[in-house]
């Protein structure tokens, strides 16, 4: 019988359990962050609605001991994209947030961050950049600011928007509203 890929016939049980154990290490990651990337598409996620790939689902209040999230603060707003760079590109655009605190995380399929878009990392002007898939090889078109290079075709964006209270929820969800994917 023909050797198979990193086991031996002479393998022992602890080889195998090992390996397997390995293996669980390796893709639980990918699993679980696959798993909650089709909840979301799905039914949403906590505050959030359903939304297909490419496209933002944005929370219009603000959190609170009953919102189910990962990790959730009482004076942010959420927004959620996943996104499917397997048909190529997509281009953000994000708007002037007025020197208001928001980041744009951006996920890998197995949960590792690898960018971000914002106050901090970015500043708050108005602007474009293009998110591309692994191995893409073309050019920026003009007026982008900057190429976001996706190590996975899968993409969590999770967007956060600072608010102070219920009455700052309008320039909020003006900002969310503005915030946009296309090809």
């Amino acid at each position: 019988m023909p050797e198979t890929t990193g086991t031996s016939s002479d393998s022992t049980g602890a080889d195998l359990v090992d390996l397997a154990a390995e293996a669980y290490v390796y893709g639980y990651p990918l699993v679980c962050d696959l798993s909650m990337v089709g909840t979301s598409l799905r039914d949403g996620f906590g505050a959030l609605a359903a939304a297909p790939f490419n496209r933002f689902a944005h929370s219009e209040r603000l959190a609170d001991h009953r919102t189910e999230f990962v990790s959730v603060n009482n004076d942010t707003v959420y927004s959620i994209a996943q996104l499917d760079l397997s048909g190529g590109p997509l281009r953000l655009h994000v708007p002037d947030s007025g020197g208001a605190y928001y980041v744009l995380q951006f996920v890998d399929a197995w949960t590792n961050n690898f960018a971000y878009v914002g106050r901090r990392a970015t500043g708050t002007a108005e602007g474009e950049w293009l998110i591309v898939p692994p191995g893409w090889a073309g050019s920026a078109p003009d007026g982008v600011r900057g190429v976001i290079d996706a190590p996975t075709s899968v993409v969590t964006v999770a967007g956060r928007y600072a608010c102070d209270g219920p009455g700052d929820l309008p320039r909020v969800r003006a900002l969310q509203e503005r915030l946009t994917l296309a090809p």
